[in-house]
């Protein structure tokens, strides 16, 4: 009989499990999809930087042109983030605004990257999408517009 009261006492909590979870699972959901979001953007970011960084040490060399330097980081950044050549903006300048090959010793080479957020983020309504009055993300696709860049710089000095 005891069994009885047990068996009755947990069916009048039927579906609470239900309940619970569909109030959690979206804060959940979101926590879990910003982490990953996050992380792509530190994965990116730290790809970047070492891009700008390999650009410097081949363009401190002197036997590369801006191009074949530009090249070099094109091929790596496109191959490690999975971009197209188009959405990556590579700058390679010396602080006289000679040429690197024509930079003297001692002569700031600086090397910056950049590629937009919303080109690498996994969230795709954080990219190009619908737009008009009845988008829903449209307020959020706006913070993500061209300004918002994932850059990496590197100054070296030229041997």
């Amino acid at each position: 009989m005891k069994m009885f009261r047990i068996q009755r006492k947990f069916s009048e909590r039927r579906g609470v499990a239900a309940v619970e979870m569909a109030f959690v699972f979206p804060v959940f959901m979101l926590l879990v999809l910003g982490v990953i979001e996050f992380g792509r953007y530190m994965m990116v970011g730290q790809l970047v930087t070492n891009a700008a960084r390999e650009g410097s040490r081949l363009a401190i060399r002197g036997t590369f042109t801006e191009e074949e330097v530009k090249q070099d980081i094109l091929g790596f950044i496109t191959a490690a983030v999975g971009v197209e050549a188009g959405q990556v903006d590579i700058d390679v300048s010396t602080e006289s605004g000679d040429t690197i090959q024509s930079a003297e010793s001692k002569d700031p080479i600086t090397v910056s990257v950049a590629i937009r957020f919303k080109d690498v983020t996994y969230l795709p309504f954080l990219g190009d999408g619908g737009g008009g009055d009845d988008d829903p993300f449209s307020g959020l696709r706006a913070q993500h517009d061209a300004d918002d860049w994932i850059s990496g710089v590197s100054v070296m000095r030229k041997e």
